[in-house]
């Protein structure tokens, strides 16, 4: 339509042109009323053109704000994904910092317990060397006699009345007296027996710091010997009196994993469940 409406004023342009040079007044007044007419109706294009105009772009300001209105929810998806993926980075993570935390907090208590540890051994050790000490006074030589008491009897003796005063609950008595039996035979078949007997002394009177260390003897100087697993089973028990539950758990399994059908692995299962 607006082709159409400016061939025709074009046209009519070229034919005022032509026409002026020939045409009466009366025409050339008729001429220029259509000339006018013409004019008001380019104006009038014009404003329909200025119109079409303002409405393109009202409909391109539409558009574009349909399009935000469409892709906003996309960019909220789209931020919700980063931070799930933010978030997962961070549980991978943690785990390692988690670890990282237990390991050096492990490592202090550690470190604590050991220093104690050492400190009680030094005393009992101290302690010891002077029971041994009085002990090893070199004996008068005495004729055998009929009706003397073997060195495998006397030893027994000595190791029944040790056993006799911690039965009656005398435990610092019977403790020395299991220290003095060890001070004189300190690899007798009796001898683990009385080492684990001094962590009972010691775990009866709750001192559970110096049990640990008793127990931890019989481990050491009688790996072989039958009362290793007691020795282990006490250990466990003595650290869940301390308070330390992943000690006593690693105790607890390792008599079960190494002394499977002993009283003490059946013992040491029970323990375990009511610590878990």
């Amino acid at each position: 339509m607006i082709r159409k409406r400016t061939v025709q004023v074009l046209l009519a342009t070229g034919i005022l042109g032509v026409l002026l040079g020939c045409a009466t007044t009366g025409d050339i007044a008729y001429l220029r009323q259509d000339v006018d007419s013409l004019y008001r109706q380019v104006i009038d294009i014009q404003k329909e053109l200025k119109q079409l105009s303002s409405e393109s772009s009202m409909k391109i300001r539409k558009s574009q704000a349909d399009l935000d209105f469409m892709l906003e929810p996309l960019q909220r998806e789209i931020q919700i994904l980063k931070n799930a993926v933010e978030e997962n980075r961070e549980y991978v993570q943690r785990p390692r910092e988690e670890m990282a935390t237990f390991k050096g907090d492990f490592e202090t208590r550690l470190n604590a317990l050991e220093m104690r540890i050492d400190t009680v051994r030094k005393e009992m050790e101290a302690k010891l060397a002077a029971v041994a000490a009085a002990s090893q006074a070199p004996p008068k030589e005495v004729p055998p006699t009929k009706g003397t008491p073997s060195s495998a009897e006397a030893m027994k003796a000595l190791y029944e009345n040790a056993k006799q005063t911690f039965e009656k609950k005398e435990f610092p008595a019977a403790r020395e007296k299991f220290e003095a039996f060890l001070a004189v035979y300190p690899t007798g078949e009796l001898s683990d027996n009385a080492q684990f007997w001094i962590g009972e002394c010691y775990y009866s009177e709750k001192d559970y710091e110096k049990a640990v260390i008793a127990y931890d003897d019989v481990i050491k100087k009688f790996p072989k010997g039958d009362k290793v697993p007691s020795a282990l089973l006490k250990q466990a028990l003595c650290w869940q009196e301390l308070g330390d539950k992943t000690f006593a758990q690693s105790l607890l399994k390792r008599v079960i994993k190494e002394y499977p059908r002993t009283q003490q692995a059946k013992i040491a299962e029970e323990k375990l469940k009511r610590i878990r």
